[in-house]
């Protein structure tokens, strides 16, 4: 084994001729300073050198995966979403030769529609390896409920607004089994095409299968043994008490975060791995007008992320240096979570 050439950076932080689908992929959040960077960094600007800390915002989260797997080399991007001009105008703005990125409008809470993007990228490719859960709503607010000066206000704050919940739940916590359903077959076709034997694996049998040739033929070294994989966006609004957004939205992605983790038992024999992310504040639509800076007992790192630190996470969970991963929950939140109550 090739020590230096397995273990850098560019082998373990790599998306080279993966296809990734992401939902929630686009935004209108490239009205921002977003402009005054080139949000052109590589894996080598990642890992490879320290790099100055950026004063200006990234243009939501799902944009920024798709920036960074773009340029870590990804075979195909596809972002999808509910806005076609808005999804066209970020996947012009990351990728303007139109390669790799492509926008497919999409309602993740919509089955035919999500079964039309995936047998759309089924025509156009035929697999996909990673599948990246991201889309989101906040919800109705229930903030003001600590300011309330009466049992009365806060009984008409919580019951408030209750038709909203449904559309948060559906968005946030359902179409994550829905999506993720969808997309199955795909993933599969994605574990054959790196050499993988497909089918369910009977407990206390011997492991799955593999034909290094296949994966050779197909670009991937012997030594990449990653498998499909599909990555849930939550939040650690799912993990704390303290109340973000709404209680709809806590509970929502508290859902998504267990799904998620449900996810990787059930589809354990199946060689599909299922991990989650929980962020804490980022710049995005959802977010956009919250402080920059922060007192160290709200998030110990005084200041919202940035996009390299999220994009630094994505690729090491695509990447192959992730690729042992299954059922985790990465939590990226400055330290947000250790000053506030934990949800267990």
């Amino acid at each position: 084994m090739d020590l230096a050439r397995s273990t850098g950076s560019d082998a373990l932080f790599s998306a080279k001729g993966l296809v990734i689908v992401i939902t929630g992929g686009g935004t209108e959040f490239l009205s921002t300073s977003i402009h005054t960077r080139s949000l052109s960094y590589r894996c080598s600007d990642l890992y490879g050198r320290a790099h100055p800390y950026p004063s200006s915002p990234f243009p939501g989260i799902g944009l920024a995966f798709a920036k960074s797997l773009l340029n870590a080399q990804a075979k195909k991007v596809y972002i999808l979403g509910r806005r076609l001009s808005v999804l066209q105008a970020s996947a012009a703005f990351i990728d303007p030769s139109a390669a790799v990125v492509t926008a497919i409008q999409c309602s993740v809470t919509d089955q035919a529609s999500v079964a039309a993007a995936a047998a759309q990228i089924e025509r156009e490719v035929g697999f996909v390896d990673v599948l990246i859960n991201n889309a989101g709503i906040s919800g109705p607010e229930h903030r003001s409920a600590y300011a309330a000066t009466d049992i009365k206000q806060v009984s008409e704050i919580l019951s408030g607004s209750w038709e909203k919940w449904e559309g948060t739940f559906a968005t946030n916590t359902a179409s994550v089994v829905g999506v993720s359903a969808a997309f199955l077959p795909l993933l599969e076709k994605g574990n054959e095409r790196r050499g993988w034997k497909s089918g369910k694996l009977e407990a206390g049998g011997k492991g799955r299968e593999r034909d290094v040739e296949v994966a050779r033929r197909n670009g991937f070294e012997e030594g990449d043994l990653r498998l499909s994989q599909i990555l849930t966006v939550a939040s650690i609004a799912g993990l704390m008490r303290n109340v973000a957004h709404g209680l709809a939205y806590c509970a929502s992605k508290a859902g998504a975060i267990h799904l998620g983790k449900i996810l990787a038992s059930m589809l354990a024999p199946w060689g599909i791995r299922s991990n989650v992310i929980a962020p804490g504040v980022f710049p995005s639509e959802m977010t956009e007008g919250a402080k920059l800076r922060w007192s160290f007992n709200e998030i110990p790192a005084n200041r919202q992320g940035v996009f390299e630190e999220m994009a630094g996470l994505i690729l090491h969970l695509v990447g192959q240096s992730g690729g042992y991963k299954n059922g985790a929950v990465e939590v990226i939140d400055g330290g947000r979570l250790s000053v506030y109550p934990a949800s267990y």
